[in-house]
């Protein structure tokens, strides 16, 4: 049979598909890039946002109408929040949670297919409950990697070529005994030319020990966190349950700042929430500015039934999500220049992504490089358009 998976999302499900193409293969299926070839499509969800259901529910119409015949299986977690609205809507497809691909001693993999970098899944669950944030719904059990078979997982994709490996998670600072822990861990039993880059980690979560690491790996750690703020107003923070205050996060990236003086810094902002002022995005926009972060992930705030923003009554007029929305991706791109234009004619160690483009250490994405195998040294002439 004919195999052909579809992967919404983030680096989890990009991983976790991996997981399940691996699994077809062992079964002798033959994994197709064409889902009009395929006796059988996998299609590997998001909910992360109402846009996210809405692209996959036009995705399932495409897929029947122009292949009728082939089974659908639909996983990930809009099939796990939704499982009956999709049912309704789409009888003949076949919901499959995530621990029908996922059982614990498979959540491994021995390449990263259409990747030049490797992603490894090290967590699973979050226990937050951000009030915007379905996550929780649809991974709400706590789950660790023993840190022995992630220091195998890394060999084996050490050994098969990847230079990179980007440790990621649903909330990985909730790995037990910390990232610390395991990045020290890793460190020691692999002596070895790779680096490492953190996904995405809250703010309380940067410990003295995760820099102490950083400090003494400084050439297998990249010079990059990604560290979600949402909003910079202590008001909207406290109404979105995050676990910090602006001044605990203005706090710990000056401290980052002060050990290394290079480090890109990037963050995650929600535009919109129901409970967000012009003041607040105000204090917000002014925050990004004034911090000087490399780059912006800019959202503007979707409604997901269940959580407990829902039912939080908006304070702003309909469209000025969207305005604020669009500030930000402007301040976005000044602060994306600038950060640039800092190492602008430096040399950086890199690694080459798909396209004759390479990846700095410090998250700086460079075009006209020809490819190379390792970690290289590039020079910063011209950023990606």
């Amino acid at each position: 049979m004919n195999v052909y998976i579809y992967t919404f999302g983030c680096k989890i499900n990009q991983y976790e598909s991996q997981i399940i193409k691996e699994q077809y293969c062992l079964k002798n299926f033959n994994y197709v890039d064409n889902f009009e070839k395929a006796d059988l499509i996998v299609i590997n969800s998001c909910s992360v946002t109402s846009h996210a259901d809405k692209q996959c529910d036009q995705i399932i119409k495409k897929f029947h109408t122009k292949n009728p015949q082939s089974k659908i299986i639909l996983t990930g977690c809009y099939a796990k929040v939704s499982k009956e609205k999709i049912l309704k809507k789409f009888p003949f497809i076949e919901i499959k949670t995530k621990e029908y691909f996922l059982a614990k001693n498979q959540q491994k993999i021995t390449s990263f297919d259409n990747h030049s970098r490797a992603f490894i899944k090290i967590q699973d669950g979050c226990n937050s409950f951000c009030s915007y944030c379905i996550v929780p719904y649809a991974r709400n059990f706590l789950w660790s990697k023993p840190s022995e078979e992630i220091i195998k997982e890394i060999n084996t994709l050490l050994d098969v070529g990847y230079s990179e490996i980007v440790l990621t998670g649903i909330h990985i600072g909730k790995y037990d005994k910390g990232i610390a822990y395991l990045l020290s861990n890793i460190y020691k039993s692999i002596d070895r030319n790779f680096r490492i880059r953190l996904s995405s980690i809250e703010v309380n979560e940067i410990t003295n020990d995760l820099i102490d690491i950083m400090r003494q790996e400084q050439e297998r750690f990249c010079c990059h966190l990604h560290i979600p703020l949402q909003s910079a107003s202590d008001n909207v923070l406290k109404d979105m349950n995050r676990k910090y205050l602006s001044n605990d996060f203005f706090n710990k990236i000056n401290l980052l700042k002060e050990h290394f003086e290079d480090i890109s810094i990037t963050t995650d902002v929600i535009c919109g929430f129901p409970t967000e002022t012009d003041n607040d995005f105000d204090i917000t926009y002014n925050f990004l500015k004034d911090n000087k972060f490399a780059r912006l992930h800019v959202f503007s705030y979707s409604k997901r039934q269940g959580t407990k923003a829902f039912n939080m009554k908006q304070v702003y007029k309909n469209g000025q999500a969207k305005i604020r929305t669009d500030r930000l991706l402007e301040l976005n791109k000044i602060l994306d220049t600038n950060y640039f234009n800092k190492f602008k004619n430096t040399i950086r160690k890199a690694v080459s992504l798909r396209g004759n483009k390479a990846l700095t250490d410090n998250y700086l994405t460079i075009e006209n490089v020809p490819k190379q195998k390792g970690i290289f040294e590039v020079e910063i002439t011209s950023k990606v358009k």
